[in-house]
């Protein structure tokens, strides 16, 4: 029972670590209040900050190329990887996981559009067309599939961000705001264009 009872407590203090200020205890038992710690607040923000230099999350569509986000995303995957392991509170790791979940997902993608292409275009074009459009034209629909990916990426990714807001009293502006869930209030009344796909005039 007692192994129980510390082991209970090594969790509960884990969970807790790093954003527990005060606790207070009375006659029917306990009683904490919990805040989020500056540092993890602070890493909360730079995680955001760091996010906002992988153009590959908001650029315009027609800007991305798939060298490019390729590597891009493969960037964001290794920082995030050791984001996970010194998020101190549950509500940013769980985040942060979410974003690289999305990230390892879109590479799979992108993969698995690889290997279709293989298998549905072959190694070398059909007699009596041009070489040289017919791979352009494959390495355009190969690509298709790629920006249908990062689309979904985009979209879990926003959603992480805006939850990371929320958790920590962040506000979310600049790019990052084009790929965090629309204002309920705003879409009712009619909601801009993207710029993720046409140009502010």
């Amino acid at each position: 029972m007692a192994e129980l009872e510390v082991g209970m407590f090594k969790q509960w203090r884990w969970r807790w670590r790093g954003r527990l200020q005060t606790i207070s205890f009375s006659f029917f038992g306990q009683s904490a209040s919990v805040e989020f710690s500056g540092s993890e607040r602070e890493r909360a923000r730079s995680i955001l900050l760091r996010l906002e230099d992988h153009r590959v999350l908001y650029a315009p569509y027609d800007l991305e190329e798939e060298n490019g986000s390729w590597g891009s995303v493969e960037a964001l995957r290794a920082y995030l990887n050791e984001q996970v392991e010194q998020c101190e509170s549950e509500e940013l790791r769980d985040q942060v996981r979410a974003m690289r979940a999305a990230v390892r997902q879109w590479l799979t993608d992108v993969e698995s559009a690889r290997k279709l292409m293989e298998r549905t275009w072959g190694d070398a074009p059909p007699a009596g067309r041009d070489p040289v459009r017919w791979a352009k034209d494959r390495d355009r629909v190969q690509w298709a599939y790629g920006l249908q990916a990062l689309g979904v990426l985009r979209g879990r990714v926003g959603v992480a961000i805006a939850e990371v807001g929320r958790e920590f009293g962040i506000p979310i502006d600049g790019d990052l705001a084009q790929v965090t869930p629309p204002d309920v209030d705003d879409s009712e009344r009619g909601a801009r264009l993207s710029p993720l796909y046409f140009a502010e005039e």
